[in-house]
């Protein structure tokens, strides 16, 4: 199982799509190297079946570089961001709906952007769109705007460090958390959850990404969120899984 699959916004993602809570637009920003992972998953929820020369998906730029304009006139308008407008309209051959996939969205040119706009703002309605990206950031408001947006953090794109597993180590950190803030907490539960997913302790990385995702909403004060961490990290006890449900 991979460090994708268990993460829980990315859980949710598949979670709505197999519900029929697909969005029209929807924008991902990850590593690059779940890019890949992504696009063949969502192809099959979406699509009903995945191979890359699948008529119903059409794929724009690479891992590494994002589609042009595309003029018609010359070579590089297959897979270009005009070519995907034009084709994307078509019925779909195989499945119910058509699935397009813009790669390298973050590094988007204004002219393929804005082409990109009307479509993104009034798609056919057999058409879902999929905006890839690695940084958030850069990603044009105007898309980001039109899109339903997920951000996903894995193990390798940003610190990892194991929580503290003694009664002693989790009293220290329980003194110095409550003197810090959410953002903090937040950093860490993040840390501690690459921590796990690496180690492939999956059940504990879920648990942890689950509360981080909590202690981001800040609808809890910090000794509250210290507390949670506590009884929901610190007790190897199973049986309080339901409180997350029900924070979420």
């Amino acid at each position: 199982m991979s460090d994708l699959a268990v993460n829980v916004k990315w859980k949710e993602i598949v979670r709505e799509a197999e519900s029929g809570d697909v969005p029209h637009c929807m924008a991902i920003s990850a590593p690059s190297a779940y890019h890949h992972e992504i696009i063949e998953t969502l192809a099959r929820v979406i699509l009903g079946s995945y191979r890359p020369s699948h008529p119903d998906l059409l794929i724009t730029g690479t891992v590494d570089k994002a589609p042009p304009i595309g003029d018609p006139e010359k070579a590089n308008y297959e897979g270009s961001a005009r070519w995907l407008i034009e084709n994307i309209a078509l019925k779909p051959t195989e499945s119910e709906r058509r699935l397009g996939v813009i790669m390298c969205a973050d590094k988007l040119l204004h002219p393929a952007a804005n082409s990109l706009l009307k479509l993104a703002e009034e798609p056919p309605g057999h058409v879902v769109l999929l905006f890839l990206m690695e940084d958030a950031r850069l990603f044009l408001p105007t898309l980001r705007s039109r899109s339903r947006f997920t951000a996903i953090t894995l193990p390798g794109k940003h610190e990892s460090l194991a929580m503290p597993t003694s009664p002693a180590e989790w009293v220290k950190w329980l003194a110095e958390g409550r003197k810090g803030d959410a953002d903090t907490i937040t950093a860490t539960l993040e840390s501690w959850a690459n921590y796990a997913a690496g180690n492939h302790d999956y059940l504990l990385a879920e648990r942890t990404e689950s509360l981080r995702l909590i202690a981001e909403k800040k609808n809890l004060s910090v000794p509250m969120l210290c507390d949670m961490i506590i009884l929901m990290l610190g007790d190897d006890d199973r049986k309080h899984e339901h409180i997350l449900d029900d924070l979420r």
